[in-house]
């Protein structure tokens, strides 16, 4: 287990592997298909169980039904926020699109 800013992220039987980082501008983005569910390399044929992400530099709105969120609609996260999504299918449905002005990094470790 890890400790990240006020939650426990239970990485029993779980292997770090894949990162990413997303762009989170003025149009909905997703996590990357070939992240979550890998064509070749180490992790070929496995689905991500879970994902840990950091957001930087501007706040976002996200959704996890597959609706694009939009700058005022949406769950809301704010730079220095971290979030973890469990099951592969949370993952693909996973939209989000910046708050303000300002865009958003996030930085994404996913987990097999």
């Amino acid at each position: 287990m890890a400790w990240f800013g006020g939650f426990t992220l239970e990485t029993h039987n779980r292997i770090p592997g894949e990162y990413e980082v997303v762009t989170v501008g003025a149009a909905a983005v997703g996590l990357s298909a070939g992240k979550i569910k890998p064509e070749s390399g180490p992790y070929a044929n496995m689905s991500a169980r879970a994902a840990l992400l950091s957001l930087e530099e501007g706040d976002m709105r996200f959704r996890l039904d597959g609706t694009p969120p939009t700058a005022a609609d949406g769950h809301y996260l704010t730079s220095g926020d971290t979030l973890v999504l469990t099951g592969t299918q949370a993952m693909e449905q996973f939209q989000a699109v910046r708050a303000g002005e300002a865009g958003g990094t996030l930085r994404v470790t996913y987990f097999y």
